[in-house]
C-alpha cells in the first residue's frame, strides 16, 4: 500500500513520479528521475528564449532597412485596415454637433443647475425658519401657560367647582396653541420669516443655525513659531485672550466710522466691559465684532507686552502691526480660491486703510474702555473684489476670522491669536437696518 499525501499546488504541477517516494524505490532513482524532469523543463525554456530572440532580431534587422520596414507597415494597414472600417461603421456610435450648439446646451444645463439648487436652498431655509419659528411660539404658549395656570389657581380659591375651573383653563391653552401653531401670512410664510434678526446676531445654538455666530478652536489659525526668524515655521495658535461678546452686521448704504458711539451695538450693552471693537466698513453695512479685554496679568506669556506697545504705539506702528487671518471651514470652491488656504495673515495696514478710537477706562468716573479699529474694505479696489465673491456665497458659507499683532522681534514670538470669531451662512435679508442716530464727530485716541 502506497502512503497517503495531501497534494499541493506544486505537487499537482508535476508528474506523480516525480514526487511520491514509495519504500521499495531507491533514493538514487528518485532523485535521477526528479533531474530528468528538471532538465526537461530548462531545455524547454530555453528553447522558448531562444525563439523569442530570433524574432527580435528579425523585427531589428527589419527595421535597419527602411524598404523593408515601410514594405512591413504598408502591409499592415492593409491587412487591418478592413478590421477597422468594420469597427467604426458598426461598432463606434458618432455624431457631430455644431459648436455653438454645444455651448449654448453647457449654458442651459449651468442655470438650470444654479436655479434647482437656488430652490432646495430656500426650501431648506423655510423649513428651518418654520421650525425655528414653532419652537419660539411654544417657549410663549408655555409661558402663557404658567401664568393662565397661577390664574387658575386663584379661581381655584373662589370657585364651587375647582376641577372645572382646571379644565377650562387646560383646554384654553391648548387652543391658544393650536392657533398661535398655524398663524401664517398669506404667501404662506410664518410671521417668524419677516421678522429681522436684533442686535447682537444669535449665537450658534440648536435653535439657531444660520445667520449666527460661535467662538472657534484658536488651534485652525496657524501664526509664528519660536523659531520663526530663523526656519520660517507657523505653529497652531494657542487661546485668544479676547473673548468674543458678539456680532453684529448693520445693513445701510452709508457705513459708519466709530461705530462704537451708536447706543444700538451689541444690544446697548457694549460699555459694561473693556471691549475691542474691529468695524468692517463693509460697501453694504457695517460689520462689527465686539471682544472683552481681560486684565493683563491674564494674558498669554509675551502677549502682554505686544498689546500694551500696540495700544501706546502711534499709526504707523499700529498699521506695520495688525493682521488679519481668514480661514474658510466649509464653502464653495471658489470662496477658498478667492481667500487663500489661511496660512498667510494680511496685513490690514498696507491693503485698506485704517482708522483707531481708542479710549482707555476711567477709574474716577468707571467708565469703561473701547478700542475700536475700522477697517475701511469700501477704499480698497482688491478687498471690494474678494468681497464681491465672498458675498454671493455667504449662504453656503461657514469661515471663521483671526486678528493678529505681528510679532516683528524675537522677544516676542510666540505669536497667539488676539481674538477669534466664526459665522455660520449668513442671510443679509435677515441682518437688521442701522437705526439713524445722529452721532458727534469728536474723535478719541
Amino acid at each position: 500500500q502506497k502512503p497517503f499525501h495531501w497534494p499541493t499546488t506544486r505537487m499537482l504541477k508535476e508528474p506523480l513520479y516525480s514526487r511520491l517516494l514509495t519504500p521499495s524505490q531507491p533514493t538514487d532513482d528518485f532523485v535521477k528521475s526528479w533531474l530528468r524532469t528538471s532538465t526537461n523543463r530548462t531545455v524547454k525554456s530555453s528553447a522558448y528564449d531562444g525563439y523569442m530572440k530570433q524574432a527580435e532580431l528579425a523585427v531589428a534587422h527589419a527595421f535597419q532597412r527602411p524598404k523593408w520596414a515601410k514594405a512591413l507597415a504598408v502591409i499592415l494597414l492593409v491587412v487591418l485596415y478592413p478590421f477597422y472600417r468594420f469597427y467604426e461603421s458598426r461598432i463606434v456610435f458618432r455624431f457631430t454637433l455644431r459648436i455653438d450648439v454645444f455651448c449654448l446646451s453647457c449654458l442651459i444645463g449651468f442655470l438650470a443647475g444654479q436655479f434647482y439648487s437656488k430652490g432646495k436652498r430656500d426650501e431648506e431655509e423655510k423649513k428651518l425658519l418654520k421650525e425655528r419659528s414653532i419652537k419660539l411660539q411654544s417657549n410663549q404658549s408655555i409661558e402663557e401657560s404658567s401664568k393662565t395656570k397661577d390664574d387658575s389657581v386663584d379661581f381655584e380659591m373662589n370657585s364651587d367647582d375647582p376641577l372645572a375651573a382646571v379644565d377650562q383653563s387646560s383646554t384654553t391653552t391648548e387652543e391658544e396653541i393650536t392657533v398661535t401653531g398655524e398663524e401664517t401670512d398669506d404667501d404662506g410664510t410664518t410671521a417668524e420669516e419677516n421678522v429681522l434678526l436684533s442686535s447682537p446676531l444669535p449665537a450658534k445654538s440648536e435653535i439657531h443655525s444660520k445667520t449666527c455666530w460661535s467662538r472657534p478652536e484658536s488651534s485652525i489659525f496657524r501664526v509664528r513659531g519660536i523659531t520663526y526668524l530663523q526656519d520660517r515655521i507657523k505653529i497652531p495658535s494657542g487661546p485668544a485672550p479676547f473673548v468674543c461678546r458678539g456680532v453684529d452686521i448693520w445693513m445701510t448704504d452709508n457705513p459708519e466710522r466709530h461705530i462704537a458711539r451708536h447706543p444700538a451695538v451689541l444690544g446697548g450693552k457694549l460699555g459694561e466691559q473693556d471691549t475691542f471693537v474691529v468695524n468692517f466698513l463693509l460697501p453694504f453695512c457695517n460689520f462689527v465684532s465686539y471682544f472683552s479685554i481681560p486684565p493683563l496679568d491674564q494674558f498669554p506669556p509675551k502677549l502682554a507686552d505686544v498689546w500694551t506697545k500696540f495700544v501706546r504705539g502711534d499709526q504707523q506702528y499700529r498699521d506695520a502691526r495688525l493682521k488679519l487671518l481668514p480661514v474658510v471651514v466649509d464653502g464653495p470652491w471658489i470662496v477658498r480660491k478667492a481667500v487663500g488656504p489661511g496660512t498667510s495673515p494680511a496685513l490690514l495696514g498696507k491693503v485698506v486703510p485704517l482708522q483707531y478710537y481708542f479710549s482707555a477706562p476711567d477709574k474716577t468716573t468707571g467708565k469703561k474702555g473701547v478700542y475700536e479699529v475700522d477697517v475701511i474694505i469700501s477704499a480698497s479696489r482688491i478687498a471690494k473684489g474678494i468681497l464681491s465673491v465672498v458675498k454671493g456665497h455667504t449662504k453656503s458659507l461657514t469661515i471663521a476670522f483671526a486678528v493678529i499683532i505681528e510679532a516683528a522681534e524675537e522677544s516676542e514670538l510666540p505669536e497667539t491669536a488676539l481674538c477669534t470669531f466664526q459665522l455660520h451662512e449668513v442671510h443679509l435679508e435677515h441682518c437688521p437696518q442701522l437705526p439713524p442716530c445722529k452721532l458727534d464727530d469728536r474723535t478719541e485716541d
